[in-house]
């Protein structure tokens, strides 16, 4: 992919300029597009998220075809101004959104718009840079991009104040934009660009946006996971620096000829990443070093490999293909996953490895020697899910033997709508009656289990179970720790069985939660000391233990949760939307303390009457209006 022309070097100026519009389009896609407009929808989705996806992939295809069909050297400046002016405007639209059909209206508007953007911005790079280091002021623009987006501070912005952060990168994006002056040759004569090689590359790096943005998405919506690989001010920081340097690395080899290198050591360090991860549960340090370095290392080739090139019609195709679709191929498959499974790693290894053994001869061994290892780690997986399945099925003996249906029983009331409330969504009789033998239980004098497994973490109910009343006090449950000591394989085994219980009815126990509303008056009555008190004293019995007594997240259970409980006194709050009226800040905290948040210790007090709840929330509420609790 490389050429030796005798060109003059760009200017100092022009150069500084494309890295800057190349590291704000990343910043958008990265901050907004990818991750915050997302999370802005979800209140207002209501099961209907997949359309929003499958509008801004059709957004991101036409804006890409456009941009292709209407490409001029002669309006190259004015052009990508024009299509950072036009994202931003897309965030702020997104940003006032307040029904589904504006929201659906701003999904389609980014797509059209980082879609004509990108075609149009690296389809003129090469006349910008040249081709001797065009790969290093990629490699530099992208990695800065990544790395700015890892920052603590901008990590865990909320999405309105991310896409804020997004539609100033745009607006500096558009002043670069003056400053992108064509001096070099605009296209590279080169065999990777004849066709059908072209076609090749298209699929490749379709495998590994595909594979890249499933992961993304089971990591970012599995606590686990997430915990693993971008968790903590540290971590941030080191991925930030993983993120540059690889970007530069890849940006140093591509402009030496290495591309087909640099791509199979992304897809290495990717799929390594993805079955290194697993579950999550091993809590594995420095798989977060693979799975940087894979992205940043195929993105920069993303943007030079075009770039390069210099032909819109490719270029489009390029972003349109794997792009668009692979980034909504790999969230589709990935909507119901929290692990990867090896299978999905030898998928995509499978396309990785024809695409580039059809471009080199000599290299279709090493992919069908690599495809036989993925395929291989795919059949392996079936045997982990039948190792799963026999865990439970263990943990399901266990809860037999220990009593447990004595005091719990796995029976909701059809005609009983607290049940369904309190507990989750009611199955049929033909499904409750499938076990042998039917755990219905033989009185209710603890909680319903048979929705369990979406009401509390796996974490939650082992320390449960060691320690009952640690995390609910007052419980009259005994303690089970002896089933997980050391060489004992029980209490594993049912805390895997009581996660299963209800895991396929998550999003049933989701809609619920968000229609509750409060059998209270919903306005606070003023001077009312004794709705204070019984707040206060609400937090201290059931807060406290993990937030801590000021609510600082410092509680004497917070050292043992995988995830720090959040300072309550500081903002923002994680799981809590920004620019909320007071009323609706208090009723999604009460929906919080009433129900939980799955997937994470944080879990709900569903027995606790709606007065309390309320009280509960109001004083919660008032924390940070205080700046410290108020007595």
């Amino acid at each position: 992919m490389t050429d030796a022309p005798q060109e003059e070097s760009p200017r100092r100026s022009a150069v500084a300029c494309a890295v800057v519009a190349i590291a704000a389009t990343y910043v958008y896609f990265l901050l907004f597009a990818e991750f915050a407009l997302v999370e802005l929808a979800l209140p207002l989705a209501e099961g209907r998220l997949r359309w929003l996806l499958g509008a801004l992939g059709v957004g991101g295809v036409t804006g890409s075809l456009l941009a292709a069909r209407s490409f001029r050297f002669e309006r190259y400046t004015r052009s990508v101004a024009h299509g950072f002016r036009a994202c931003g405007v897309a965030a702020v639209l997104a940003l006032l959104a307040k029904t589904w059909l504006l929201m659906m209206i701003a999904a389609l508007s980014v797509g059209l718009s980082l879609g004509w953007l990108t075609v149009i911005l690296v389809s003129g790079l090469r006349g910008v840079l040249g081709g001797r280091r065009l790969g290093l002021w990629a490699g530099i623009g992208t990695g800065s991009a990544y790395a700015f987006c890892n920052l603590p501070s901008v990590f865990n912005a909320s999405p309105a104040d991310q896409t804020v952060v997004a539609a100033v990168a745009v607006v500096i994006g558009a002043l670069a934009a003056n400053g992108l002056s064509l001096t070099a040759a605009p296209r590279a004569e080169h065999a990777d660009f004849q066709p059908p090689i072209p076609a090749c590359w298209v699929v490749a790096f379709l495998a590994l946006v595909w594979l890249d943005s499933a992961a993304f998405y089971i990591i970012q919506h599995t606590e686990p996971l997430r915990n693993a690989t971008w968790q903590g001010a540290w971590v941030l920081g080191g991925n930030a620096l993983t993120h540059l340097v690889a970007a530069v690395i890849a940006g140093i080899a591509i402009d030496r000829g290495f591309n087909a290198r640099v791509l199979g050591l992304a897809f290495a360090l990717l799929t390594g990443a993805a079955l290194w991860l697993g579950d999550g549960a091993a809590r594995t340090t420095g798989v977060e070093v693979l799975y940087t370095a894979g992205v940043s290392l195929y993105s920069t080739a993303l943007v030079a490999y075009p770039a390069q090139g210099g032909r819109p019609r490719l270029s489009a195709a390029l972003f349109a293909v794997a792009g668009w679709g692979g980034s909504a191929l790999g969230i589709g498959l990935a909507q119901d996953l929290h692990h990867i499974p090896a299978w999905f790693c030898g998928a995509a290894g499978l396309a990785f490895a024809f695409a580039l053994g059809w471009r080199h001869r000599h290299l279709r061994r090493v992919g069908a020697a690599a495809l036989a290892v993925l395929l291989g780690g795919a059949l392996t997986d079936s045997d982990v899910q039948a190792n799963e399945e026999a865990v439970i099925a263990f943990g399901r003996q266990t809860y037999i033997a220990e009593g447990c249906l004595h005091c719990h029983s796995q029976y909701l009331r059809p005609s009983v709508a607290e049940d369904a409330t309190r507990w989750g969504p009611v199955p049929s009789l033909a499904a409750q009656l499938q076990g042998r033998p039917p755990l219905l239980g033989n009185r209710r004098l603890g909680p319903d289990l048979s929705q369990v497994g979406n009401r509390r973490s796996a974490e939650w109910n082992r320390l449960h179970l060691i320690e009952p009343r640690s995390v609910s006090p007052g419980s009259r449950m005994p303690s089970y720790a002896h089933l997980f000591a050391d060489g004992d394989p029980r209490g594993d085994a049912l805390v895997a069985y009581l996660a299963s219980l209800g895991r396929d009815s998550l999003a049933a126990r989701v809609a619920s939660a968000a229609a509750w509303m409060p059998h209270t008056p919903a306005q606070p009555r003023a001077g009312d000391q004794t709705e204070l008190t019984r707040g206060r004293s609400r937090f201290a019995q059931l807060c406290a233990p993990c937030h801590g007594d000021a609510a600082r997240g410092d509680g004497k259970l917070a050292a043992r949760l995988a995830q720090s409980p959040p300072d309550l006194v500081q903002r923002p709050w994680r799981h809590l939307p920004e620019g909320l009226t007071p009323q609706e800040r208090e009723l999604h905290l009460a929906r919080l303390i009433k129900f939980g948040v799955p997937g994470t210790a944080m879990a709900g007090r569903e027995y606790l009457p709606d007065e309390d709840v309320v009280s509960l929330a109001r004083f919660v509420a008032g924390l940070q209006a205080a700046g410290t609790p108020r007595s």
